[in-house]
């Protein structure tokens, strides 16, 4: 990899952030111009015959609630899908042609207008979902927009992330072309500088908040908050990297510093703003929060600390509530009449005409309270593009967090490090690496010796002084590529993690964690028969055992042969076997709400959940984020050319591997999986050396 100056490092993230969208987008309109309604509804990725209601939600935002209506539907439930909150979902009439792999933007430009051949669509938010109902929140509704009687709804790409990653990262760029003397921060970011430490005198050593952090956690913290510039966390699965984080945010307060929480991912931030929100004994004092972002995308419990609701409770809010039930008013009259009570003809088209004035002013003076808000927050919270919002323009903090961020890609966090004078970073980089559609290295061997002195790294070794290496793709994280260039000197590991057993832990800490990672004492010997009610046998005692289907013809398929989206893989017969495994956990009285299971194939997820769910619907399948007394990975590849995929990335395998408790299930071939890497080869010596390998 080429070494570079600043400028060329920066030129060179905007063109790999402008590749992935293009990437992104090219899928997306593969997807929409190739597969047919009914096969984006087998994959999960379309859901018709759809009967919905309107309402009023915080901020304005118009709520479309969703149900299956028995006329066209034997059941109230949802099939298997891949909606998320916080997805674009397009809503549309049933059978509408076209309008499928259109951008999602705020509104067509002067050109597209007249040309839009989905003229009836929406885009919205997915807000909340249940079994059987879900809700969108829509943020601009089309004056007149009806709802239809029967709806359709698709997931689509949302480019507005990638538009915002170039925006931050030119305006890094402006910063260098005006030959001003840059921050510290930016110069250690940048390759102009070292990282320093700022050394505490051994006669004042630091007060911690909560006195029951492990050693490992407290030497991060003191690292951390010692850093002048940046400092990296390195917390492995299960190693309280959250509670590290809160000691640090509420020493930052104690010392009256403004703190800008980001995380790569909604739930990161939301598991922050939970521990956040709950005071502690030794220090009682409420913490001002405020959790910016759309509400659809915050956890129901947490949407008290958002920006919307806050601005909602204001003193200033009063005239701002009366404007919205104002437009509520209004709005259910319009959309939500019919037959005699509906309003037509030139009336119509008046209280339409109030309700965008309505609008305006609502936003008008919401702008204001948002900003009086803010203001108030010693810390706020938000995703990493959240945090490019107009919000947050005008603020800047003393410190920004990142966490996740091995899994955040580099041009995401230069949009909070621009607001901020001091970093730290939290993630795994041993943990899943960001999602990419413009990388192949996913598919690359990462098993032999370079590819694993590479992953543990991070980045190719560092560049000359003054220089930076040129990223390759968006796979080298900003977190990785600190830790190549600095070396251990800028980090500080959690060594005690407090989720799995001895026997568990074992291979990913002496294969990854250079056998530094060690279960506490509350969990080393945990078991299954330790579950209340559970009567588990020697078998269902081992904490992990490997189902090989070697040599029993159990192969995968392609989903959908010869069709779009044929990549993607499948194995009923191992669905099979993990079904009968999942009936005997249950006969043994293990909860299904203590079970999860995982697959690295989207195809495999799907069969999975037809095939467990009608009889147990409490079971998670698919989630990677779930941490269940019960995990079982279905591996899928069985051929005999050997071909593992997804399976090669030793980080994809780690990260199912560390989510149980007390008991790992893995389903596979062993003749395939083995050959994958030299990673995957000592994973199946290991089992077999320690007689964990079964026949189904």
């Amino acid at each position: 990899m080429a070494a570079a100056p600043p400028e060329e490092f920066l030129k060179r993230l905007v063109e790999l952030t402008k590749t992935e969208q293009a990437a992104e987008e090219k899928e997306s309109s593969l997807l929409f111009t190739n597969a047919s309604v009914s096969l984006l509804e087998r994959s999960g990725l379309a859901l018709g015959n759809l009967s919905g209601q309107t309402s009023i939600g915080l901020g304005g935002r118009l709520l479309v609630e969703l149900t299956r209506p028995a006329a066209y539907h034997s059941s109230p439930d949802f099939p298997p899908h891949d909606f998320r909150p916080g997805d674009l979902a397009r809503l549309r009439p049933q059978g509408a042609a076209g309008g499928g792999a259109r951008k999602a933007t705020r509104g067509p430009s002067k050109e597209e207008k007249g040309k839009e051949k989905d003229d009836d669509a929406l885009d919205a938010v997915v807000y909340r979902t249940t079994a059987n109902r879900m809700v969108l929140a829509v943020d601009d509704p089309s004056d007149d927009f009806m709802l239809p009687e029967r709806i359709q709804i698709i997931k689509v790409a949302n480019p507005i992330t990638f538009v915002r990653q170039c925006f931050f990262l030119n305006r890094a760029l402006r910063k260098l072309e005006a030959a001003e003397p840059l921050s510290p921060l930016l110069s250690v970011l940048l390759g102009q500088q070292k990282p320093t430490i700022f050394q505490r005198s051994p006669d004042e050593p630091l007060s911690f908040i909560n006195e029951n952090l492990n050693a490992s956690q407290k030497e991060a913290v003191d690292f951390a908050l010692s850093s002048n510039e940046v400092a990296l966390i390195w917390g492995p699965p299960g190693t309280g990297k959250t509670e590290t984080l809160v000691e640090i945010i509420r020493q930052c307060v104690k010392a009256d510093k403004r703190v800008l929480v980001c995380g790569a991912s909604n739930l990161s931030v939301d598991n922050i703003l939970a521990r956040l929100s709950v005071s502690h004994p030794n220090f009682p004092q409420p913490i001002p929060l405020t959790r910016v972002g759309h509400p659809a995308r915050v956890l129901s419990g947490l949407t008290r600390h958002t920006l919307d609701a806050q601005s909602s409770s204001t003193d200033s809010s009063a005239l701002v509530e009366d404007i919205k039930k104002e437009i509520e008013e209004l709005e259910n009259k319009l959309r939500n009449g019919s037959g005699k009570t509906r309003i037509r003809g030139s009336e119509r088209k008046k209280m339409w005409e109030e309700v965008r004035e309505l609008r305006k002013e609502f936003r008008k003076r919401q702008g204001g309270i948002v900003s009086e808000v803010v203001s108030k927050a010693k810390v706020v919270l938000a995703t990493t593009h959240g945090a490019g919002g107009r919000s947050l323009d005008r603020f800047e903090f003393d410190v920004v967090i990142i966490d996740e961020a091995a899994q955040a890609t580099e041009p995401a966090c230069w949009i909070p490090i621009l607001k901020g004078k001091k970093l730290i970073l939290a993630g795994d980089h041993l943990q899943l690496p960001p999602t990419l559609k413009s990388s192949d290295r996913l598919t690359k061997s990462l098993g032999s010796k370079s590819s694993k002195a590479t992953s543990k790294e991070g980045t190719a070794p560092p560049a000359q002084p003054g220089k930076l290496t040129l990223s390759p793709d968006l796979e080298v994280t900003l977190f990785s590529r600190l830790l190549a260039r600095h070396g251990p000197s800028i980090r500080r590991m959690l060594k005690v993690q407090y989720r799995f057993n001895a026997k568990i832990n074992s291979f990913p800490s002496t294969m990854l964690y250079d056998g530094e990672l060690v279960p506490d004492e509350s969990v080393k010997d945990r078991k299954l028969s330790d579950l209340e009610g559970v009567e588990a046998d020697e078998d269902l005692d081992e904490p992990v055992v490997f189902f090989d289907t070697a040599g029993q013809a159990m192969y995968e398929r392609a989903a959908e042969d010869g069709s779009f989206g044929s990549a993607s893989k499948s194995n009923e017969n191992e669905a099979d076997v993990v079904h009968k495994y999942v009936q005997a956990l249950v006969n043994a009285n293990v909860p299904p709400t203590s079970i999860s299971i995982i697959s690295p194939y989207n195809s495999q997820v799907l069969l999975l959940a037809s095939l467990i769910h009608p009889q147990y619907p409490e079971i998670e399948v698919g989630s990677v984020d779930s941490n269940q007394d019960v995990v079982i990975v279905s591996l899928v590849r069985s051929n005999a050319e050997g071909e593992v995929g997804f399976l090669r990335e030793l980080r994809r395998l780690n990260v199912s591997m560390t989510r149980p408790r007390r008991h790992l299930v893995v389903v596979g071939d062993s003749e395939t999986v083995s050959k994958g890497s030299n990673f995957l080869k000592k994973w199946m010596e290991w089992l077999e050396e320690e007689a964990l390998v079964k026949v189904p």
